[in-house]
C-alpha cells in the first residue's frame, strides 16, 4: 500500500529509520553535504514495495516540484533478487 504523507515535518536520519522500519520511503528537500548522505530530509510518500504507485506519477511530481533533490530509503524487511530474498537491516549510524 502506498501512502501520500501529508504535512509532513523535516525528521533527521535516526528518526526516519525509527518512523519507517518495514517500509520504503520517498524524501523530498534534503538537507547535507553535496554528493553525501542526506542529515535531514522530509518523508513525502510510503509504501510497502519500491515505488509502489509510480503509475499516479508521483514521484516524477515530487521530482520535479523540488528541483531533483529526492531520494528514496528503503527500510523492508525482504527484498526479492535474482537468488531470492534477503533480509536488509537498517544502518546504525
Amino acid at each position: 500500500m502506498v501512502t501520500i504523507l501529508e504535512n509532513q515535518r523535516r525528521m533527521n536520519r535516526e528518526e526516519i529509520v525509527e518512523e519507517f522500519r518495514g517500509k520504503w520511503v520517498f524524501l523530498v528537500d534534503l538537507e547535507g553535504p553535496p554528493l553525501g548522505r542526506f542529515e535531514t530530509a522530509i518523508p513525502a510518500v510510503m509504501a510497502d514495495d519500491v515505488f509502489e504507485g509510480r503509475e499516479t506519477g508521483i514521484y516524477d511530481r515530487l521530482n520535479e516540484e523540488y528541483n531533483g533533490n529526492t531520494a528514496d530509503v528503503t527500510y523492508l524487511r525482504n527484498l526479492p533478487n535474482p537468488f531470492g530474498f534477503i533480509e536488509l537491516v537498517p544502518e546504525d549510524d
